[in-house]
């Protein structure tokens, strides 16, 4: 019989008092399903900056602490640039008039980043932008000594029983002091070691993100059958080849999973708001996956999708929340799609404003996300989706394949994951299981593996930008 720690503390006074207690426990042993030590943090803004309610009803009492703001609210969009262009494998040499704009700095930008120690001797953004952003993070999350020893020990205890840890963070949606922190990448939270938080293996952390409102819808009940996906492929902005490459590559990394029965996908293209209110309707996929373009613009989000009888349309967060009614998971390959700014609302970014409406999970890019990186996020996810894992877990997986996989490192936090669910835990979209996978998560066939597809590195939007400049010639 195993023994695990618990730990609870509490406040009296103005001292933290621990207190230890050894209980035997089998929970461990007897674990069949994914079973996460749940971490709520609850963020809410004061003049001075934030009160933080930790909760871990397994480990810790709730406790209040304060944290100020890690990135003022000015600074916000010029961090969240200078991370969004590291996504670029090109940067810093542009060979385009687009990169170029977009890796360009003005003087005082470069020394408020400098100011900031988030500009190198070289004069571009640093390589470890990423940690150098998450350990500020930490510090300011850990800034007040009781929500340290939360964190510390909920960490702890989640590593000694030896099960993952899973965060829940809460934002409110409209104060704007509150949708600068939300902006923020959370899921880079760094501590003083040589790896983030969510890449230690032996943790396998996930943060999700809630929106603060009332009357959230229960948590989706797990299907049965094969797990149904619709891809949504727009004709606008995206040039015919890459197209054809993003489907020639997300079809080889779902055939494991289509040889098996274990999936179905069907593919709509191109996409009026008509047309996807109908298929949606009629077919009842589990889950959307979107890859095209998103933009974040004066404080407001949209998807592009085609219009009915040619030509394009961005469309806003509420039209496509109309359309997609009744979907357990919306997945949002759209450079952008979970970005917010300070002086706007979250409901303005299409990532949280389909959560705010009613999607019971969404999963969105804080920034320009790669081809290869968008592919092997999906790949990863449906296949745990598929066999009976977690939500969390399965993005858990991806987080760190692409942690592991890429060289430079700067895709593995752009994901972010919505939930809007009465209650907290693991999500499933098929009934959970015990069972060691099928599939090795986001692996081919053999007889795939033998003739690996070509995976361009490239930012869809760039290839849009360069279309759209040719087009505009004389």
């Amino acid at each position: 019989m195993r023994r695990a720690l618990l730990v609870r503390f509490g406040q009296v006074g103005s001292t933290l008092q621990l207190s230890f207690t050894l209980k035997p426990t089998l929970a461990n042993a007897m674990r069949s399903t994914y079973q996460p030590v749940l971490l709520s943090i609850d963020f809410s803004s004061y003049q001075r900056g934030f009160f933080v309610r930790w909760e871990s009803n397994e480990v810790i009492d709730i406790t209040q602490s304060q944290m100020p703001m890690p990135i003022a609210e000015a600074d916000v969009p010029l961090v969240l640039r200078a991370l969004d262009v590291l996504q670029d494998p090109a940067y810093p040499h542009p060979w385009t008039t687009t990169q170029e704009k977009a890796f360009t700095f003005s003087q005082a930008e470069q020394d408020r980043l400098r100011e900031l120690n988030f500009w190198d001797e070289d004069n571009r953004a640093p390589v470890d932008l990423p940690r150098r952003v998450g350990r500020r993070l930490f510090r300011a999350l850990t800034h007040d000594k009781r929500g340290a020893e939360a964190l510390k020990i909920v960490r702890a205890y989640a590593l000694a029983v030896d099960r993952p840890l899973l965060i829940s963070c809460h934002f409110h949606a409209h104060a704007p002091a509150d949708v600068a922190l939300a902006a923020l990448p959370w899921e880079l939270l760094w501590a003083d070691e040589p790896t983030p938080l969510l890449t230690e293996r032996r943790l396998a952390a996930t943060i999700e993100r809630r929106l603060k409102h009332t009357g959230p819808p229960p948590a989706p009940a797990p299907g049965r059958g094969a797990l149904r996906i619709l891809a949504l492929s727009p004709q606008a902005g995206i040039p015919t080849e890459l197209r054809h490459i993003e489907r020639s590559v997300r079809m080889n990394a779902l055939q494991p999973l289509l040889e098996r029965n274990l999936a179905e996908v069907r593919e709509l293209s191109p996409i009026s708001r008509r047309e996807l209110e109908r298929v949606v309707r009629e077919w009842s996929p589990d889950v959307i996956h979107y890859y095209g373009h998103g933009r974040y613009e004066q404080g407001s989000g949209a998807l592009l999708l085609d219009r009915e009888r040619g030509g394009e349309e961005w469309t806003p967060p509420d039209a496509l929340a109309a359309a997609l009614g009744g979907v357990q998971m919306v997945v949002l390959h759209a450079c952008q799609g979970a970005m917010a700014t300070p002086g706007a609302t979250l409901l303005s970014s299409v990532a949280p404003a389909l959560s705010m409406a009613g999607v019971p999970v969404v999963i969105g890019m804080q920034f320009t996300i790669r081809a290869d990186a968008a592919t092997r996020i999906a790949s990863i996810v449906y296949a745990g989706l598929a066999q009976g894992r977690s939500v969390q877990e399965a993005l858990a997986a991806a987080r760190i394949a692409l942690y592991v996989g890429e060289t430079d490192q700067v895709s593995w936090f752009v994901p972010a994951l919505y939930v809007r669910s009465r209650s907290h835990g693991p999500i499933y979209l098929r009934p959970p299981t015990d069972q060691p996978p099928v599939l090795t998560l986001g692996t081919s066939s053999s007889s795939q593996s033998r003739h690996p597809p070509h995976i361009r590195r490239l930012r869809i939007q760039e290839e849009w930008a360069r279309q759209r400049l040719q087009a505009d010639r004389p």
